[in-house]
């Protein structure tokens, strides 16, 4: 078992190669970049069985062989995503259930039911160049470049969904703030924008779609904690609220969603204001000069006008930057 830890960012297609020769990759570059072919089939029940238990199960072909995966949902916050990760070497294309030996998974796996309804139901197939990069600190992070589809799979036919431009910052040991660093480095120089959501993600949504917009906008829950949260634990959950929000404001105007992430920004620029020591050094000054900035634009509630400005600016890189920068801060 491993606990995965990567930021997951989109990137153009027409923009990965441009990976190779950026400064921030080559100068702690270990070996030459690798290129190959993944192609990767989730199963699942017809009724989506494992997505409801907080699982996905893949079977990869890569370099010539067949890997097993299983991994936990995990969570998602500010683009880093963790997540638990069980990996096996398989002898052929089909997941096998006896390699399944944690005892919580293995009693899932036992159900002979379970077993039989197991299916294809979405494959992602895209061409991986990979960056394996060493830090003075001893910290070891691998760089991801994928580009393809993803697609459906039934007993008939394969259908396109949509195409995969992904850029995935894995932090193989070390130190979790250099996942933001390199991002930010990367991004001064190729747009780029978080994704809080895994390929997985991506194809359950296609099989069992979301409404337009959530029943309610996202509000901060701080009462949660049971005693005085911290100031990274308000920030963590104001950053939560704000990118919660910020995807329904993609999809469509809606004032309640406006207000609750104008209170998760107006939160974050307090909790760093009053971060002690911290609050009075040049990078938290300049990071609150951005949520100030921001908050102009986040107003409620939002007429047609405002609300196409407010979404070029979400869908802007200084907002992206905001929040890889606002992610460094946490993990500093």
């Amino acid at each position: 078992m491993a606990n995965e830890i990567e930021l997951k960012l989109r990137i153009a297609e027409s923009c990965a190669h441009l990976l190779n020769q950026h400064a921030a990759i080559t100068e702690r570059l270990v070996e030459a970049p690798w290129t190959r072919k993944l192609v990767s089939i989730y199963y699942d029940t017809p009724d989506l069985a494992l997505l409801d238990a907080g699982l996905n199960l893949r079977v990869r072909s890569m370099s010539g062989g067949w890997f097993q995966a299983i991994k936990s949902t995990g969570q998602s916050i500010g683009g880093l995503h963790q997540r638990l990760e069980w990996e096996d070497l398989l002898t052929n294309n089909a997941p096998d259930f006896n390699k399944i030996t944690e005892p919580h998974l293995a009693n899932i796996f036992a159900d002979q039911k379970l077993r039989a309804a197991l299916k294809p139901v979405f494959i992602v197939d895209v061409v991986r160049t990979d960056w394996l990069l060493n830090y003075p600190d001893g910290s070891v992070i691998e760089v991801s470049a994928d580009i393809g589809d993803l697609k459906s799979s039934t007993d008939h036919a394969c259908e396109h969904i949509c195409p995969i431009q992904e850029l995935e910052i894995e932090l193989k040991q070390g130190n979790t703030y250099h996942l933001f660093e390199l991002a930010l480095a990367l991004q001064q120089d190729i747009p780029m924008s978080i994704e809080n959501g895994s390929k997985a993600q991506m194809g359950y949504r296609y099989l069992r779609p979301q409404p337009l917009i959530k029943t309610h906008a996202q509000a901060m829950n701080i009462k949660r904690f049971k005693s005085p949260p911290t100031t990274k634990q308000i920030m963590q959950e104001a950053l939560t609220s704000m990118q919660d929000n910020q995807e329904i404001l993609k999809k469509v105007n809606h004032t309640p969603a406006v207000y609750h992430m104008k209170l998760a920004n107006n939160r974050l620029a307090s909790a760093l204001a009053y971060s002690g020591y911290r609050a009075t050094d040049r990078d938290t000054l300049s990071i609150i000069q951005d949520l100030e900035w921001l908050a102009q634009f986040l107003i409620s509630p939002c007429d047609n006008f405002a609300y196409q400005n407010l979404n070029a600016i979400l869908n802007g890189q200084r907002y992206q930057r905001i929040l890889l920068r606002l992610g460094a801060w946490l993990h500093q």
